[in-house]
């Protein structure tokens, strides 16, 4: 399967441009505003991000900082602000690569190979905690051998959970993991934990997500 990219780009000539380029060898989504980026990834986690940092909604820099709370897919900024202490800034952020306006489709072409390159070779997409393991790429949970499928926003919350185990998660904190600068339904954090337990149970797990009253919620070490 193709490599899926996610371009976010508010300039709607360059949006187009790179996206039908990169299509030629990716999947390749595409976003205007961090709304719609948001949005795009919530429905599908990208094996990378092409990111400009200056959006009608808000800045890149902080979107960036907010991925890296849930996420380490690797981003390639794109943005005009080319001083060195912009750029020292932008990697700073959790950025793995910063390209500067204007550039080749070549150069593109080979940063974008190279990140994802170095993301196949880098940190392992499988967690493990107890008898369960999180193919945060699949999106898969699995206990001895038996494979549960989950959605975006369930891997999400145990992908920081196992990362941090122990640690109790407000339900604002998750909030912000899974939504950022979107609004979301009132009761979506409890719904998404009611439907993880019941899968982690499905699958045998011994794993157990528990509510601390009034506080959030925490998967014990």
């Amino acid at each position: 399967m193709l490599p899926h990219l996610l371009v976010v780009e508010d300039d709607a000539g360059l949006n187009r441009l790179l996206t039908e380029h990169l299509s030629e060898k990716y999947q390749v989504s595409s976003a205007m505003t961090l709304k719609d980026a948001q949005a795009k990834l919530g429905e599908r986690l990208p094996q990378m991000i092409l990111l400009d940092l200056n959006l009608p909604d808000g800045d890149g820099l902080e979107f960036m900082k907010e991925l890296r709370g849930y996420t380490t897919v690797p981003v390639l900024m794109m943005t005009a602000r080319g001083k060195v202490e912009e750029r020292v800034q932008g990697l700073d952020s959790g950025a793995d690569d910063y390209l500067v306006k204007p550039f080749s489709l070549d150069e593109l072409d080979a940063r974008v190979k190279a990140l994802l390159r170095r993301s196949a070779a880098g940190e392992s997409q499988i967690l493990n905690l107890g008898d369960t393991q999180l193919n945060t790429s699949s999106l898969t949970l699995t206990v001895e051998g038996q494979n549960i499928q989950l959605t975006e926003h369930e891997a999400r919350i145990l992908e920081v959970m196992m990362r941090t185990p122990g640690r109790v998660f407000s339900r604002a904190d998750l909030e912000e993991k899974l939504y950022g600068w979107q609004t979301p339904m009132s009761n979506s954090v409890e719904v998404r934990v009611s439907q993880l337990r019941k899968k982690l149970s499905q699958a045998g797990s011994t794993l157990n997500i528990r509510t601390i009253r009034g506080v959030g919620y925490t998967l014990p070490a």
